[in-house]
């Protein structure tokens, strides 16, 4: 992992997660990117703001956005570099990752990643736009290391050319435990070798990382990972979406009353790619 890039804008979920991104960086040596798109008022936008105001704007946020990047650099001793767009929040990450490809980005966010519709709408666009993986942190997560790593997993999401090799660079990094997760919605009691087939596939792509594996019945899937996750006591969940939405129908129909979803865990998604 070479470059993490830290969307922020200036809230406190957004501070919570480039300190997390901070604390990963210097623990894998990679440079950090504050990445911020200024969105200007409608004010502005009617013309009802003159160009010499609009530019004073814009610099005072770039300044402010200099000094968070000094601050860190200087607390963390990293690299640390900034990038200011006016555009679209999503749109505007989306252009800089396609012409930089960093390895990862990270979001901050007000809920837990059980909380599907306090997500925002942020989060969940760029899990939809971004080719590349997310890591979605809640505000009150802190980063003390990773030593158990959550792999909710589910074939039929995952293609064959995704070799999860990020979720693998951190189970080395930090020497977590892997612990691969199946939630069986529909269990089959007649038919053990469905499961036999799912280790079996898992084990392929997971070879050259130690991991255990494991699976529950449960009527939602959300309810199934919230469950292990705090069975597990997991640092870290990790996801593939398998489609536009896949927050969308993961959460649906999710009774979340009858489990407790105070979860600090960040949630790292995987996408296919292209």
């Amino acid at each position: 992992m070479k470059t993490i890039i830290v969307a922020t804008d200036f809230s406190a979920a957004a501070n919570n997660a480039l300190g997390y991104a901070a604390n990963l960086a210097s623990a894998v040596d990679a440079d950090l990117v504050l990445f911020n798109a200024y969105h200007t008022s409608t004010h502005a936008i009617n013309g009802m703001v003159g160009p010499e105001v609009l530019d004073r704007l814009v610099r005072n946020n770039e300044k402010q956005l200099q000094d968070l990047s000094d601050e860190t650099a200087q607390k963390y001793n990293l690299s640390v570099s900034w990038v200011s767009k006016t555009d679209d929040t999503i749109e505007g990450l989306n252009h800089y990752v396609k012409d930089h490809h960093p390895d990862l980005v990270v979001i901050g966010m007000e809920s837990n990643v059980f909380s599907y519709e306090l997500l925002g709408n942020t989060t969940t666009a760029a899990i939809k736009h971004l080719k590349t993986p997310i890591l979605v942190v809640p505000r009150m997560a802190t980063f003390s290391s990773i030593e158990k790593i959550l792999y909710a997993y589910e074939p039929s999401y995952l293609d064959q050319h995704n070799q999860l090799d990020l979720m693998k660079e951190i189970a080395r990094k930090f020497r977590a435990q892997l612990e691969v997760f199946h939630v069986d919605t529909h269990p089959k009691k007649d038919h053990p070798e469905n499961e036999e087939n799912l280790i079996h596939a898992a084990n392929t792509i997971l070879k050259d990382i130690p991991h255990t594996y494991s699976t529950v019945s449960n009527e939602t899937i959300a309810e199934g990972i919230a469950l292990e996750v705090d069975h597990y006591n997991a640092d870290l969940l990790v996801m593939v979406p398998h489609k536009t939405g896949f927050l969308a129908s993961l959460f649906k129909g999710s009774n979340t009353r009858r489990v407790s979803l105070k979860t600090k865990v960040p949630l790292l998604v995987i996408p296919n790619g292209e």
